[in-house]
């Protein structure tokens, strides 16, 4: 008899930064969450934090990984896409990077 493993966030994807035809906004960060397609499905997310996670080369506190924290703000549009502010602006290289977002906090 296993253990069945749960996943505690829904898993998404970087697209980019808010922006104008020639102008970028880095505060602003797009992320599309896996199974979120319409403006409707975003209201169940918004104010949930997310976790942009990458490795470093120097360790830290006995670890490689660090973590940016941030949450979701609104929808972008109406596919799915949401905007998203972080404690410091996600780095260029997170552009198509995986981002968690977590199913906390609840607004239930």
């Amino acid at each position: 008899m296993g253990q069945e493993h749960v996943r505690l966030y829904v898993k998404g994807l970087m697209l980019g930064f808010k922006r104008a035809k020639s102008d970028q906004k880095p505060i602003t960060s797009l992320i599309q969450l896996q199974d979120v397609n319409s403006k409707d499905d975003v209201e169940f997310y918004l104010g949930k934090k997310l976790a942009y996670i990458y490795k470093a080369k120097t360790k830290k506190m006995g670890s490689n990984y660090r973590c940016i924290w941030g949450k979701v703000t609104r929808a972008h549009g109406n596919s799915g896409v949401v905007r998203a502010q972080f404690r410091k602006n996600l780095p260029a290289k997170a552009m198509g990077a995986k981002v968690r977002c977590m199913l906390y906090p609840s607004r239930v």
